[in-house]
């Protein structure tokens, strides 16, 4: 069973808004992979999303030069890969990928890896339409 959702957003209100949505899918053993071209948003929805998630003023950075980034509350640990400049789909496994499957993953550019995601996994893929960036998440179940 598959559910799909379309969204539009605007502006960063639209942005912020969105992530609340994103944010009920923060759960344990849950995969989210973000596509999208440089620069479309990703980074900044995740940190939408992490900073509402956490309520608290947390200090979100883009994982672009770490490759990861771990954010732990009492209930759960989010580990958030960009795996842009990944050169090879095993270096995953030198980011501790597979216990990062125990928690919640939120992960950009996932390509790289794309043989060795859960099947069961969130896509969400963001696009340029006119003048607003089109969003389409994808629950694989």
């Amino acid at each position: 069973m598959k559910d799909h959702f379309k969204f539009f957003l605007k502006n960063l209100e639209d942005t912020e808004k969105f992530s609340l949505e994103l944010g009920r899918y923060f759960l344990p053993k849950s995969c989210i992979c973000i596509r999208g071209k440089l620069g479309i948003g990703k980074t900044t929805l995740v940190r939408f999303a992490l900073k509402n998630f956490f309520d608290t003023k947390i200090n979100v950075k883009s994982p672009t030069f770490s490759l990861v980034n771990i954010y732990e509350s009492t209930n759960l640990k989010i580990w958030h890969y960009d795996l842009y400049r990944l050169k090879n789909r095993n270096e995953i496994y030198n980011l501790d990928f597979e216990l990062a499957l125990n928690d919640c993953v939120i992960i950009e550019w996932p390509e790289i890896i794309e043989e060795i995601l859960p099947k069961k996994r969130i896509d969400i893929l963001m696009k340029e339409n006119s003048n607003k960036i089109e969003v389409l998440l994808n629950v694989k179940k």
